[in-house]
């Protein structure tokens, strides 16, 4: 799912893991490299959005899933230097 930067860092300003947890009960995943991409737009530093994803993934999914999302995240990272 896109957008779900942008959700989060509306006025509403959800928490990631909040949003994580409504999109695993609606059956839905989240579109990393659109939430990269805003995130950067918005002047995120890798190590913010790296921490962030982190965080909310483990907390909704597990270590296992975090670390698999984690592998993604840096192939994306490996793509912008």
């Amino acid at each position: 799912m896109s957008g779900v930067f942008r959700a989060m860092s509306s006025t509403t300003g959800l928490p990631l893991e909040i949003i994580l947890d409504i999109l695993k009960k609606n059956n839905m995943v989240v579109s990393w490299k659109d939430f990269i991409d805003s995130s950067l737009k918005e002047g995120w530093k890798w190590k913010t959005i790296t921490e962030r994803i982190s965080y909310s993934v483990n907390e909704i999914y597990g270590a296992r899933y975090r670390d698999i999302i984690m592998r993604v995240v840096q192939y994306y990272a490996s793509l912008e230097k």
